[in-house]
């Protein structure tokens, strides 16, 4: 499920089915993200800069943001979270074997553990899995 929390200077999307309850962005900025309130995003408690900091920290890619006026990058990055997945950021489509297009929205997380129940998507199996990245892993 989506929701969007908006005004004038950034648009913030959460996407239920995507978070993997991480904490960064309530731990990053309480002050806007805050369980214990309905709704639990209030985007004028913080400056633009400060959510899209806190939101660029965002694991499963359930948290994003738009600002009016400001067009999409044509770049697409996918950075290898250190004893986590790939996040995904950009325009890109995920394609499945049988050639259906999957439905990702601009930012989403593809599981690097193996365990995940969300296939390919990461769903936080690997923080109770203990998943370490290789010690031969440049990548990281």
């Amino acid at each position: 499920m989506k929701r969007v929390y908006e005004n004038e200077k950034i648009r913030v999307i959460w996407d239920s089915d995507k978070c993997i309850h991480v904490a960064y962005c309530t731990n990053g900025l309480p002050e806007v993200f805050n369980l214990n309130r309905r709704p639990w995003v209030d985007i004028n408690a913080a400056d633009v800069q400060e959510i899209k900091r806190v939101i660029d920290t965002c694991p499963s890619g359930a948290l994003s943001y738009e600002i009016p006026g400001q067009p999409e990058p044509d770049i697409v990055t996918i950075k290898v979270l250190k004893n986590g997945p790939y996040k995904v950021s950009g325009n890109c489509r995920l394609i499945k074997a049988n050639g259906e297009a999957v439905e990702t929205g601009k930012v989403f997380s593809l599981c690097r553990c193996g365990a995940s129940k969300k296939m390919p998507f990461c769903d936080g199996t690997h923080l109770r899995t203990g998943f370490q990245d290789a010690k031969e892993d440049k990548l990281t």
